[in-house]
C-alpha cells in the first residue's frame, strides 16, 4: 500500500515537472519577431498602434480592450516590431492615422509563426481602412 502511494506521488510529480518544461506556445517569451506593416490602400500609415490577442485567428470582440499585448509605434516608422514571440497563432489589430484623408484607419490580419520561424523576424502586411 505505501508503494501505491508512493507512485502515485512520483508521478504527480513528474506530471508537474513536465507541464513547467513543456513546448510554450501563442505567448512571449521566445525569439520571433513580427513587423507590422499597416497600409491604407497601398500607403503606408506611420506611427500606428498594434494590438496583439494571443492563440486567436479572428478579430476579438473589442481589439482595443481585449488584447493581450500593445505597442505604440513610433510616428517615424511604417511598422511595429512585435518582440519576443513564441511560435504559435495570433491576432494583430493596428490602428492609425492617414494624413492625406486625415482620418483614422484600423484593421487586422492573422498571424501564424510556424516552429521552423520561432527564431526569425516575419514581415505582415496589415491592410486598414476608415
Amino acid at each position: 500500500m505505501k508503494t501505491t502511494k508512493i507512485i502515485k506521488i512520483i508521478t504527480a510529480i513528474a506530471l508537474t515537472a513536465t507541464g513547467f518544461t513543456a513546448c510554450k506556445k501563442n505567448s512571449d517569451g521566445g525569439k520571433a519577431t513580427i513587423a507590422a506593416l499597416p497600409a491604407h490602400h497601398g500607403k503606408e500609415i506611420f506611427g500606428a498602434t498594434a494590438y496583439v490577442k494571443f492563440g486567436a485567428t479572428e478579430l476579438p470582440s473589442d481589439p482595443t480592450t481585449n488584447y493581450d499585448l500593445k505597442i505604440v509605434g513610433e510616428a517615424k516608422e511604417n511598422h511595429v516590431h512585435i518582440e519576443d514571440l513564441r511560435y504559435g497563432k495570433y491576432y494583430v489589430y493596428m490602428v492609425g492615422y492617414d494624413s492625406t484623408i486625415k482620418q483614422v484607419v484600423k484593421g487586422g490580419v492573422p498571424a501564424h509563426i510556424k516552429y521552423s520561424q520561432r527564431a526569425k523576424e516575419i514581415d505582415l502586411n496589415v491592410p486598414v481602412t476608415e
